[in-house]
């Protein structure tokens, strides 16, 4: 640390002092001092998840990133375990969207009241082919007028029954494929195809989806640094496991080793025995 850098932790320390605060206080909000607090994200937006009530202060952020502290009180873990579990219920809101929007509608959704149509349309044509044989009887009659105003009427019965037929056959035009709806990856939106550019850009901007933009970088940023955290502790405990292994095989070339000793102890004692034999017989 540079002399400038502990002259401004020592004030930024100094300031927190004269507060009485610290970043281990229980009214604390660990997750904005690793990173940021997830509760001030989605304020005033469809996925609000409410107020926290803990302290949300730059200052401690700073003295706790700055302290010997970070990565070794558990807030780092604590931290990743609650954007974690918020991306996997945006994995699974995202999946419902989709399904929604390319399942199979409903015949009801497709064109509701179908058969309440159909049946209007059979009651309309047999109407028309009843009036035929009466207009033909009004004329036959000499009621010229009255077989005249039937035949307007039959008319007007025919246009009503093709464009009901018309409805029979038509689509909601929510579920023409042209039409439907797109979700967003990042954020699980419904977004308008071909929608204006001015209002892709304001969801894009938006609060919401930049909140889940956020939170997807932060966990991608937080697993490579426990990956690469994971591959130095294995190189470590190799390079442990290789010093052990050497000093092993160390011991075991000395000539001072446990089963050489022995094995030199008792050839002395062998020589000492057959030299005190000599002696004796000598005598």
């Amino acid at each position: 640390m540079t002399d400038t850098a502990r002259q401004l932790l020592q004030e930024l320390m100094g300031e927190l002092q004269g507060s009485g605060k610290q970043y281990t206080d229980s009214d604390v909000c660990k997750d904005h001092l690793v990173d940021f607090c997830p509760h001030q994200l989605f304020t005033n937006t469809k996925v609000d998840l409410g107020p926290c009530d803990l302290i949300h202060d730059d200052r401690l952020r700073t003295a706790y990133q700055s302290s010997s502290d970070k990565n070794h009180l558990g807030y780092e873990s604590s931290f990743f375990d609650r954007i974690q579990r918020l991306s996997h219920d945006l994995q699974r809101k995202v999946r419902r969207a989709l399904d929604r929007v390319t399942a199979e509608a409903d015949e009801q959704l497709i064109n509701p009241r179908k058969e309440e149509k159909e049946e209007r349309a059979i009651i309309l044509d047999e109407r028309i082919r009843l009036m035929v044989p009466q207009i033909q009887e009004l004329g036959q009659s000499g009621r010229v007028n009255e077989a005249f105003a039937a035949f307007e009427h039959m008319e007007r019965m025919t246009s009503d029954l093709d464009a009901l037929k018309e409805r029979i056959n038509s689509v909601n035009p929510l579920f023409k494929n042209e039409n439907r709806l797109g979700v967003c990856d990042v954020c699980g939106a419904l977004l308008v195809p071909n929608d204006a550019a001015k209002r892709l850009d304001a969801h894009n901007e938006g609060k919401q989806h930049q909140g889940y933009l956020r939170i997807q970088k932060a966990v991608e940023e937080y697993e490579r640094t426990r990956e690469s955290s994971g591959r130095g502790q294995s190189r470590e405990r190799g390079a442990h496991r290789s010093r052990h292994d050497a000093r092993t095989r160390s011991r075991n070339r000395s000539p001072y080793s446990q089963p050489d000793r022995r094995s030199h102890d008792d050839h002395s004692r062998y020589s000492y025995r057959n030299t005190s034999r000599r002696r004796r017989r000598n005598d």
